[in-house]
């Protein structure tokens, strides 16, 4: 007899008064026994965000292949001509904090053709898509099944959780299983499987009862997919789904009204380079999480008139204290031309309201009142900066207000014109030593791991800076231009390789780093940072 068993999210199993009903399995060619259609329910659904349990019509917000299940068996279940991977899906944000639960039966063993998934947290609707976030897989081989919880990015998976191969206890899997997430991203699989009547937490293979993995914030999507070879389509039986805080203390409360200044613009790109497109970064500058769902966001155009309207997100979607999010409409690109991009904090934008160029401006609402608003223009960039393509204009002071004289200055070009989803280059910085030093006055370019690199350091207290960086002999022979007007952040590193403008060797001896600090308020300083090539390159 071939075995397959398919299991899906967070369950609990109970069977009503004791009693146990048949229903008849797939007689096409297998000589499988009865399983009992009594459901698998929660014991408590307080404050869920989200519960079906498929009776009768089920929820209108599942989307995805919605045809190829039924309810008839008392829960869900792929129908008969169904073809294999299916999959359904609902509208869900929550990654932290939150319980995930649900009730499973599959009769017969799992395979590598025959197992489920629940998806946790999903970016497309569709789970058959290249997705970001993370799912549970329930599979296994022969007398045995095994949980595995995957980070997905793409079609890229990696294994964040893993138990050891669990015996079956009979050819029925009947099992709740619930997975659930800290606040701190602390994960955890609890199972109560064959009606043992609590949940038990299931170890990993090297007996740790948890997992850390912080890596995604928030999702778009919950729900699950099935794998199942042809004959098994009548195996595959789901009595819940439960999605629900795991610390109601620990949630945004709802009662916190929005404030004009709880959410600030932190950076904006409205002059992207070639292939490139806008963005806008915001910042929580409140004590509150705050709901994007309540928030839109629209344009200025340069005479000072605000377009339509548009909302941040359709769904629950949190901001919480100090977190930082990048509406776009197209991350991956963004991504590309900023590689220090935090793409945990993006949000894909079906369509930004159109900014300007060179003039216009970008305001928030919650409902009739203005958050925060922008309106920038081409002398707020630096003027050392000929080309602004690329170029983010950069909020300076939280506690200033967002128009304020100053308030908003080009990002350094040093690194790399704009700042996507982090702390700003151009926040104020503390001087607490002297502004510009080298890491060690010798350093040996023979690649052997150690001080390979001369590292020029800076940190000033305020924003605005440009650098010309030259590399002379002690005899006075210029040997490499390193930098050019180049905008630095307001603390940073700049190394030299030891190489030549033409990209030849240079013999060891003694060398001279002249550094020229400038900005367009006059300021100006020189140093003279001697140093030495210390081995044979």
């Amino acid at each position: 007899m071939k075995h397959t068993v398919f299991l899906l999210f967070g369950l609990w199993s109970l069977f009503p008064n004791g009693q146990f009903n048949f229903w008849e399995p797939s007689t096409e060619g297998l000589n499988r026994p009865k399983w009992p259609t009594a459901k698998l329910v929660p014991d408590d659904t307080t404050g869920v965000s989200f519960f079906d349990d498929f009776s009768g019509n089920w929820s209108s917000q599942w989307h995805g292949d919605v045809t190829s299940f039924d309810t008839t068996n008392g829960g869900l279940g792929p129908v008969e001509h169904a073809t294999a991977p299916v999959s359904i899906t609902i509208p869900s944000p929550r990654v932290r904090n939150t319980v995930w639960e649900a009730g499973v039966q599959v009769n017969g063993a799992f395979s590598t053709s025959n197992y489920v998934r629940l998806y946790l947290a999903a970016t497309k609707s569709s789970p058959h898509e290249p997705q970001t976030g993370y799912h549970l897989q329930i599979d296994g081989v022969n007398d045995y099944h095994v949980y595995r919880l995957w980070r997905q990015n793409g079609r890229t998976r990696s294994i964040v959780f893993e138990s050891d191969p669990i015996s079956n206890q009979t050819d029925t899997f009947r099992a709740r299983i619930r997975i659930t997430c800290t606040s701190n991203g602390l994960w955890q699989i609890l199972t109560d499987e064959y009606d043992s009547g609590s949940f038990a937490v299931i170890s990993d293979k090297d007996g740790e009862p948890n997992a850390l993995d912080d890596t995604y914030i928030n999702g778009t999507y919950s729900g699950y997919f099935v794998n199942f070879s042809p004959t098994r389509w009548r195996d595959f039986k789901i009595d819940y789904l439960l999605i629900k805080p795991l610390d109601l203390t620990a949630e945004p409360n709802p009662g916190h009204a929005v404030q004009p200044g709880d959410i600030l613009i932190n950076e904006i790109l409205s002059n992207p380079m070639p292939g490139g497109v806008d963005f806008i970064e915001l910042y929580n500058y409140s004590n509150k999480a705050i709901n994007l769902s309540q928030i839109d966001i629209a344009n200025i155009n340069a005479s000072g008139v605000v377009g339509v309207r548009q909302k941040i997100a359709n769904h629950t979607l949190f901001l919480h204290p100090n977190e930082y999010r990048v509406l776009t409409t197209k991350p991956a690109i963004v991504k590309q031309h900023y590689p220090k991009s935090d793409l945990r904090t993006f949000i894909e934008m079906p369509a930004l309201p159109n900014f300007n160029n060179e003039t216009g401006g970008v305001v928030l609402y919650s409902d009739s009142s203005v958050i925060d608003s922008l309106f920038y223009m081409s002398a707020m960039q630096s003027p050392f900066i000929i080309n602004h393509e690329g170029v983010s204009l950069e909020r300076q002071h939280f506690s200033e207000p967002t128009n304020a004289p100053g308030n908003f200055q080009s990002a350094a070009t040093s690194i790399g014109g704009a700042t996507p989803g982090y702390q700003n280059s151009r926040h104020p910085a503390e001087v607490t030593e002297d502004e510009l030093f080298l890491t060690s006055k010798t350093f040996s370019p023979d690649n052997d791991g150690f001080e390979d690199y001369l590292e020029i350091n800076y940190h000033f207290g305020e924003s605005g800076f440009m650098a010309n960086i030259d590399i002379y002999t002690d005899e006075g022979l210029l040997v490499r231009k390193l930098k050019r007007n180049q905008s630095l952040a307001t603390q940073g590193k700049i190394s030299w390789d030891g190489l030549t403008d033409a990209n030849q060797r240079l013999p060891l001896g003694i060398y001279v780093a002249v550094i020229e600090i400038y900005s367009a308020k006059g300021l100006r300083k020189m140093y003279r940072k001697s140093f030495v090539l210390a081995a044979k390159l």
